[in-house]
C-alpha cells in the first residue's frame, strides 16, 4: 500500500495558502448581494454623513454616497490583488492580475441575476484599476530582478 501523505500534505498547504483569497473572494460574492445595494447602504452611509456633515445638502450626499461605493470597488481589488501575490500566486503578478479581472467580470455578471443591483462595465474597470493599481505598489516595492 503506497503512502499518500506527501500528497495529501501538499494539498493541505495549497489550501491554506489559498484560504485569505478564497476568504475574500467569497467576501466580495457577499457585497455584490441585494444586501449591499445602494438602496440598502444608504441607509447607513447617509447618516454617518449627516451626522459628520449636518449642513450638506441631499445632492452633495448622494455624490458621496456613490463616491464611498466606487471606491469600494478599487479598495476592494486592490486587497484582493494584495492577498493573491502575497500568497498564492507569489511571483505570478500577471496571472494574479488577469484573475482579478476575470473575477471583477464574474462578479458583475452574478449582478445579472441579484434584485436590487445593475451589473456595470465602469464597475469592471474599476474593481480592474484597483488590483492594477496594487500591482504597481507591489512592483514599486519588490526587489528588482
Amino acid at each position: 500500500m503506497e503512502d499518500s501523505t506527501p500528497i495529501a500534505g501538499a494539498a493541505v498547504g495549497n489550501l491554506k495558502l489559498w484560504m485569505p483569497a478564497i476568504l475574500w473572494l467569497i467576501a466580495l460574492f457577499v457585497l455584490s448581494t441585494s444586501v449591499f445595494s445602494a438602496a440598502n447602504t444608504s441607509r447607513i452611509i447617509e447618516p454617518i454623513l449627516r451626522f459628520l456633515l449636518p449642513s450638506i445638502r441631499d445632492a452633495t450626499i448622494a455624490m458621496l454616497h456613490g463616491l464611498i461605493r466606487k471606491a469600494a470597488h478599487f479598495i476592494n481589488y486592490c486587497v484582493l490583488f494584495w492577498i493573491l501575490i502575497r500568497g498564492p500566486m507569489a511571483g505570478r503578478p500577471y496571472t494574479a492580475l488577469m484573475l482579478c479581472v476575470c473575477y471583477a467580470f464574474l462578479d458583475e455578471g452574478h449582478q445579472i441575476l441579484v434584485p436590487g443591483r445593475t451589473p456595470s462595465l465602469y464597475d469592471v474597470a474599476l474593481d480592474s484599476s484597483g488590483a492594477l493599481f496594487s500591482r504597481f505598489l507591489n512592483a514599486a516595492t519588490s526587489e528588482p530582478l
